[in-house]
């Protein structure tokens, strides 16, 4: 037998009771080879990077291009000289490559970012250059 007393037992009550809520079941349970499906094949990272003083940026731009971890890069305007993206086939993989790209690229300070899973967005309509909207 439960006894909840008090205001907070009350909305615990209605809150885990609420139609709108999916329960639990045993088949909401993720299997485990349905989780190793998931698991991905490469880790993806986005580094933000900013240069030492003395690195020239065409002796970044060469190491980068000779590294075949490197995905993409780009020079940016913000408190960071560069993002470049690295695909990886584990952390330790990755971290070997970030630490490359401070001891052979002559980056002073790096910041890691793991990519996780893409955002669904959708297609826009291109806009009507004459701004009609029919």
């Amino acid at each position: 037998m439960k006894i909840r007393v008090g205001r907070a037992a009350e909305r615990h009550d209605r809150h885990m009771h609420s139609p709108a809520l999916p329960r639990r079941t045993a088949d909401a349970r993720p299997r485990p080879d349905e989780l190793l499906a998931r698991t991905p094949t490469r880790i993806e990272a986005l580094v933000c990077v900013r240069l030492a003083a003395s690195t020239v940026g065409g002796r970044f731009a060469r190491h980068l291009r000779t590294d075949p971890r490197v995905v993409a890069a780009w020079w940016v305007a913000a408190d960071i000289d560069l993002m470049v993206r690295l695909s990886c086939t584990s952390l330790t993989e990755l971290n070997i490559a970030v630490a490359d790209l401070r001891l052979r690229g002559g980056a002073t300070e790096t910041v890691t970012h793991l990519l996780l899973r893409p955002l669904d967005i959708p297609e826009r309509a291109p806009a009507d250059p004459e701004g009609d909207p029919s």
